[in-house]
């Protein structure tokens, strides 16, 4: 029996017609990622203004002249940053990066607005005017009150924001730590701001309580979303 060879001019075609197909889909794809930068740097210019808005509220009298400049930059920086992993669905086989920025972006969000609407924009100082922020003061000083409060608000931006930012977890389940990761990254720069003529151990713990709350929010946001997906 003879061997049928395939015809040169076939092999050419079908050559040619998959080389035209994977540069109309890079050029596609090249499109699509020059649209989402764009689009990213818009999106965190604003979320940029935001922070600063934010933060040009926060009196200043006790600080250097340059933290409001250095903070908002730190701030913004990480906004654009998160923004743009969220917008160009970065994520590894392991690591899906994207869902979780998307999960610290809305935890900032969170913390803008309330911050935004608390009356005194040093946190701690209201929080301790408060009748249980000043019992727990009380009971075991301006460490212990500074751990309380990162840990339920953080407790609470996590729940909130894994509940909104992590649909589909049947189909593309994540666990906490990257998400709560995330989380604690946007929100350190306030927390470092907030905690400055303080100790160490007052910031220590309220970076350390953040992220514990962050993870229990976040593990419980997830574990809720999956709740009432399989009622």
């Amino acid at each position: 029996m003879g061997i049928e060879h395939t015809p040169s001019e076939l092999r050419e075609g079908v050559r040619s017609g998959i080389l035209a197909a994977v540069e109309r889909d890079a050029e596609m794809r090249g499109g699509r990622t020059a649209r989402r930068l764009a689009a990213a740097g818009v999106i965190g210019a604003i979320g940029a203004i935001g922070v600063a808005s934010l933060l040009s509220g926060h009196p200043y009298g006790h600080h250097p002249p340059w933290h409001l400049v250095a903070f908002t930059a730190v701030w913004s920086g990480l906004l654009v940053v998160s923004v743009a992993l969220l917008l160009l669905r970065v994520r590894t086989p392991s690591l899906q990066i994207a869902r979780s920025a998307c999960v610290g972006i809305l935890a900032l969000g969170l913390a803008g607005i309330c911050g935004s609407i608390c009356p005194d924009q040093h946190f701690l100082a209201w929080w301790s005017t408060t009748p249980l922020g000043a019992r727990l003061n009380d009971a075991g000083g301006a460490v212990f009150a500074a751990l309380c409060f990162g840990l339920v608000t953080s407790l609470f931006f996590g729940v909130v924001a894994a509940f909104f930012g992590l649909r589909n977890t049947r189909r593309r389940p994540i666990r906490a730590p990257l998400p709560a990761a995330m989380l604690v990254l946007l929100l350190a720069p306030g927390i470092a701001l907030q905690s400055f003529d303080s100790s160490w151990a007052v910031f220590g713990g309220w970076l350390l309580a953040t992220a514990v709350g962050a993870w229990g929010g976040v593990a419980s946001g997830i574990q809720l979303r999956a709740m009432l997906r399989d009622r």
